[in-house]
């Protein structure tokens, strides 16, 4: 009796389903690949109404999801009817926003018995009827069932569930060397969503879909559609390779290319005919996948086996970090068994911490045998017109390099608008400092891995952008020479376009206006009471400020001198420079008699990009400093390659730890000359702080007087007189 009544459930179960029906999943549109075209337009006014007759959708038919589709076109704006006659805006559905979400539009339609759908375009541009549809997934019948995917697999790791399977047309005929020269008649175009295959006789996609329990042909209604994955989906490449001969010769195709393909495993890329998608986790707990195989939109949702379906996942909701894929070992001449690694990973990063879904390139590089325990962290970034990591040559370095890649377009490793790659337009988008949270995240998940000195992190900034200059509590110094306005240069200009207009953040919070962020000499002279990582300014790398801009440096370097900021400008010192701690104080030099005439901003006027220099044969002693509550010393030089035998400057305290002062108070100074150790002075294995005490026995003062803190709590010395060689200055409270 018990089997019995097993088998009569059983066939309940399936009689239910049956009478349910199965998920349809068709396409109403005007023009190409769909199954209704029931679809007219009709201009009214600045807007376009688009009318979707729903035959053969009749009242009371069950709507499980409708997605509105444009395939061109941007800063889209649509709203449809509820039952009552109200406008409802129909919104994008996130990450990917490439698709509205018209579902209640549709069963409320259908629900209530219309014949017809209305929808209102109020903004457009770029739109193109035979490139716009419908699609709506709805219980019926269905016609036709694709052939499925086949072994699909999940990686679970923190953060992110990565999915793969077999395609049922694989773009590259099994070849896992195919070149561009082989590729170029099948690939439309290429974008970090992946490449975009040329499709003639049938449009294919897989339907990634999540849900909380097993999904099958009764309840993948209820399932989640992620992301509609297109062919080819195993391939990373940004872009078609193309290539230029000479400096403004004619385009060509590089088609010697081999296509670079995902890869999970080290040294171990998925092979061709494999499908991919990664998706980022929103909700912690089980979670089953399935993907599904759509022939010019219409699902095969009645064939799920183990084939295309998996789970469960215990997944967590949780920031994904890199994921190592090749480490390039080098074997270095000096020191015997050194080892350069260049470790190479991926990243792949959702909104909001990049502007739109995007896997992402990072370089960690270290040599153990020879890098300090803990060791400095150099954060390097490659040029503002590529999109790829510029790690550092291989070497017996004392440093850990990190070297992660901007976005896809790079404007300044500033962030850009979230408007690229999806439905936005420019005015509809919201700008984001993200490729520096990204460096943040990275930085942390560094100093997870290898033994980082914390307060020797430092950004090598190389040009272009400088919104680093904004954390003296993550970067220790700066070096590179920045930007520090993109306005001035034609190709500063024309590459900040990327942000589209100024007028186009009028009325927005300054937080979120590139344009406004983008400038540091407004930036600095806001507050001087703020600190700066110290700020090593040196041109070269390739710096082109003819086109870039150089008439807003002289104006940024005015600001730092009159703010009394740490600084120097072509850094020319004989003796090397001392290492530089985010804990520890710096010197702000300012107007130096020995300073060159850096100009106007005209490139004719004064002695501006590699003949001028700032501060550059001054420095100090990082060992010896003392930074207490009442009293600060500093041992500061003037290098002997410098054009005279003395000169005078402005000497104030920077990023003091201990030394704090208030508006108003006193405090006197005094400069010491340290004359170099005789032989028969030096002791072997002396510490810094006694051999300063052996220097200062036969000291003598260079001047001496009283200060008062300025208006922003800064003791500064004027024009206090140096020589070539050592002087010990002293500040201490009255």
């Amino acid at each position: 009796m018990k089997t019995k009544a097993l088998v009569l459930i059983s066939l309940c179960v399936i009689a239910a389903r049956t009478a349910a029906g199965e998920m349809v999943v068709e396409r109403w549109g005007s023009h190409g690949r769909v199954q209704h075209r029931g679809v007219s337009y009709e201009a009214a006014g600045q807007a376009k109404q688009m009318a979707v007759s729903l035959a053969p959708l009749t009242k009371g038919t069950k709507i499980y999801r409708s997605r509105l589709v444009f395939l061109t076109g941007e800063g889209y704006e649509v709203t449809a009817k509820d039952t009552r006659g109200r406008d409802v805006t129909l919104k994008l559905v996130p990450p990917y926003d490439l698709w509205f979400n018209a579902t209640d539009a549709v069963a409320g339609a259908v629900g209530a018995g219309h014949e017809t759908l209305e929808l209102t375009l109020h903004s457009f541009s770029g739109f193109e009827p035979e490139k716009t549809f419908l699609e709506i997934a709805y219980e019926g019948k269905l016609k036709t069932r694709p052939q499925q995917v086949a072994n699909l697999k999940a990686v679970y790791r923190p953060g992110q569930v990565l999915l793969t399977w077999k395609e049922i047309w694989d773009i590259a005929g099994g070849n896992p060397e195919v070149r561009w020269g082989e590729m170029v008649d099948k690939v439309h175009n290429c974008t970090p969503l992946g490449i975009e295959p040329i499709e003639r006789d049938r449009e294919i996609r897989y339907r990634v879909y999540c849900h909380t329990q097993p999904i099958t042909p009764g309840n993948i209604g209820q399932a989640k559609l992620l992301y509609s994955v297109k062919p080819g989906s195993v391939y990373i490449e940004e872009r078609v390779p193309w290539a230029v001969h000479g400096e403004h010769g004619p385009r060509y195709l590089k088609k010697g290319e081999i296509l670079k393909r995902v890869t999970l495993e080290p040294d171990t890329p998925l092979p061709p005919g494999t499908g991919f998608h990664w998706h980022t986790v929103g909700k912690s707990g089980l979670a089953y996948y399935a993907v599904i195989t759509a022939i010019d939109g219409v699902e095969n949702t009645v064939d799920i086996s183990s084939q295309n379906s998996i789970g469960p996942i215990n997944q967590r909701a949780e920031t994904p970090m890199p994921m190592l894929y090749r480490d390039v070992v080098t074997e270095l001449r000096q020191p015997d068994g050194a080892e350069h690694h260049e470790q190479w990973y991926n990243w792949w990063v959702a909104p909001p911490l990049s502007p739109y879904p995007k896997r992402y390139d990072v370089v960690v590089s270290y040599c153990r045998q020879t890098m300090l325990k803990p060791a400095p962290l150099i954060v390097t970034r490659g040029h503002a017109w590529i999109t790829v990591p510029e790690p550092p040559r291989a070497g017996p370095h004392e440093a850990v390099y990190l070297a992660p890649s901007p976005n896809n377009p790079c404007p300044f490793w500033m962030g850009i608008p979230n408007s690229y790659y999806n439905l936005r337009s420019r005015e509809q988008a919201r700008w984001r400092p993200d490729t520096q949270k990204r460096n943040e995240l990275l930085i942390k998940w560094v100093k997870s891995k290898v033994p980082i000195d914390t307060n020797r992190i430092v950004g090598a900034i190389g040009c272009w952008g400088m919104m680093e200059i904004e954390r003296p509590d993550l970067y220790a110094y700066l070096h590179g020479w920045g930007q520090p306005e993109m306005t001035k240069g034609f190709q500063a200009w024309g590459r900040a376009q990327i942000w589209g207009s100024p007028h186009t953040y009028e009325g927005r919070p300054r937080t979120e206006d590139p344009w406004y962020r983008q400038d540091y000499g407004r930036w600095i002279l806001e507050d001087p009471r703020r600190e700066i990582p110290f700020f090593s300014i040196h041109l070269g790398w390739g710096a082109h400020f003819t086109e870039m801009g150089w008439p807003p440096f002289p104006r940024f370097l005015r600001a730092m001198i009159d703010t009394k900021r740490p600084f120097i400008y072509r850094w020319q010192v004989r003796d090397g420079r001392p290492i530089i701690r985010k804990n520890q104080s710096v010197p702000a030099f300012g107007n130096c008699s020995l300073d060159d005439n850096i100009g106007n901003g005209d490139l004719n006027n004064g002695y501006p990009l590699g003949s001028g220099q700032l501060n550059g044969y001054l420095n100090w002693d990082s060992k010896t400093i003392v930074d207490g509550p009442n009293r600060w010393e500093m041992t500061v030089m003037l290098d002997a390659t410098a054009p005279l035998d003395a000169c005078t400057v402005d000497l104030t305290p920077r990023k003091v730890q201990r030394f704090k002062a208030q508006p108003g108070q006193r405090f006197r100074w005094t400069c010491t000359f340290l004359p170099p150790l005789k032989d028969e002075q030096k002791k072997e294995g002396a510490s810094p702080g006694e051999e300063l005490a052996a220097r200062l026995v036969n000291g003598s003062r260079l001047g001496s007087g009283s200060i008062t803190a300025d208006e922003w709590g800064l003791v500064t010395i004027s024009q206090m007189r140096m020589q070539k060689g050592a002087q010990r200055v002293v500040v201490q409270r009255q």
